[in-house]
């Protein structure tokens, strides 16, 4: 009897452990399509930036000219504020497509703190915690890049794109 009660203990302990591994495992999963179904949702709402005439019709302006690893940062400056939202990034980034035109390639947010000679903590942007925003203390502001149409090997909210050159 004490044998039995033994392995009963056993195997309630070690289905209480199987399913607390796949609560975290799914969890994790689903903490990660979060992000991922976020970043679609971005690429959805500036697809139409996809034509950089689109660009040019909301005048929106390049404000860097040409940064390598990035591209031409070109802004909305209706939407910079020290809000983010989603689906209304501030930038837009493009490339020269090699015939004269431009090819967009990523999206950056550029949210202005209350205090940007003490911006504190960055903003909440996407679910996780895999953005890495950036505080560019020249501009004051915080920035995060999110590559949106071309791949970046060093992950979707890499600052820079090694697939861009110099």
């Amino acid at each position: 009897m004490k044998n039995l009660m033994y392995v009963k203990g056993v195997v309630l302990v070690f289905c209480a452990f199987l399913t607390l591994s796949c609560d975290e495992e799914e969890a994790s999963v689903d903490l990660r399509e979060t992000w991922e179904l976020e970043v679609e949702q971005v690429a959805t709402a500036t697809a139409h930036y996809v034509d950089f005439q689109m660009a040019l019709q909301d005048s929106l302006i390049d404000v860097s000219g040409y940064v390598p690893n990035m591209g031409h940062h070109y802004l909305n400056p209706s939407l910079v504020d020290g809000t983010f939202e989603l689906e209304k990034p501030e930038i837009i980034l493009y490339v020269p497509d090699g015939n004269g035109g431009m090819k967009m390639v990523a999206v950056e947010y550029a949210v202005v703190p209350a205090d940007p000679s003490n911006p504190g903590s960055p903003p909440e942007g996407f679910t996780g915690d895999l953005d890495k925003w950036h505080f560019n203390e020249n501009i004051g502001e915080w920035q995060l890049h999110v590559w949106t149409i071309l791949e970046n090997p060093d992950g979707v909210f890499a600052m820079f794109n090694p697939e861009i050159g110099d």
